[in-house]
């Protein structure tokens, strides 16, 4: 779980760290049996700490986005458990995900005590149907916001993924979006792919990678549909200078591409 990630990552790992996420902390800490007691278990498992790499790499890149963009309304999609780092305590923000998810996160926020920022929009990305949904839940259509979509693309196929982020280029101009994207085999590093081998492995072939395209792809998906990319970079160059200067379990992999595209 994204959230055990990130909540971990100050915990388990050695300064410098990416973020410090106390909120997924105490949701995590919240729960009978709580997924942060594998981290603290296992700080050196690779398959954890790739996960801690992954989770907070892609966390901390939006939260920088989302900052520098001084926009103050926020959609995050394929929410989870996120509450994105770096958003104004006086934004305005939406999560989207799929109706048994978004009934799940409120029932832990509310037992974690965690007042949750987002207004809840159940919608399913493969349905076309995001932006009416979004409207129908208080977004103004004609004003820019910023877009976080993290930890979702690959699980759609290629069609569907690139379908979304046609669907967000109906935003207006200065709308900004950040999402990441699963790197082809051909495109991995050892290390990425030992993860990716690993991961399959411990999820016993559930929630597959559908969607794997090349930088040079997705590149072409947001040309096409009206975006200009701002920034792409793989998540291990996406850390500050120094971050690999480091002993413990944290190593960089070729595996996930970062992305930051403005309208």
């Amino acid at each position: 779980m994204a959230a055990a990630a990130r909540a971990a990552h100050s915990l388990v790992d050695d300064p410098p760290h990416l973020l410090v996420d106390d909120v997924a902390s105490r949701i995590c800490r919240s729960m009978p049996a709580s997924p942060l007691d594998y981290h603290l278990a296992h700080p050196r498992e690779p398959v954890l700490a790739a996960a801690r790499l992954s989770a907070c790499a892609r966390a901390k890149f939006a939260a920088d986005a989302l900052r520098a963009s001084r926009l103050s309304e926020c959609v995050l999609l394929a929410a989870g458990l996120d509450q994105l780092a770096g958003l104004d305590p006086g934004a305005r923000c939406w999560a989207v995900d799929l109706p048994d998810v978004l009934a799940w996160r409120a029932r832990v926020c509310e037992q974690a005590m965690v007042a949750d920022p987002c207004r809840a929009v159940p919608a399913d990305l493969a349905g076309g149907d995001l932006l009416a949904r979004l409207v129908a839940s208080g977004l103004d259509p004609g004003r820019p916001v910023f877009v976080a979509w993290l930890g979702g693309s690959m699980y759609l196929p290629a069609s569907q993924a690139r379908a979304v982020l046609e669907q967000l280029a109906g935003l207006p101009a200065g709308t900004a979006l950040v999402f990441d994207h699963i790197l082809p085999a051909r495109d991995r590093d050892a290390a990425g792919r030992r993860y990716a081998q690993a991961l399959a492995g411990a999820m016993g072939g559930r929630e597959p990678w559908r969607c794997v395209p090349s930088p040079d792809e997705v590149t072409g998906w947001l040309a096409d549909a009206g975006w200009r990319v701002a920034r792409s970079v793989d998540e291990a160059q996406a850390v500050p200078a120094g971050f690999w200067d480091r002993r413990d379990a944290l190593h960089p992999m070729r595996l996930v591409r970062l992305l930051h595209a403005v309208r």
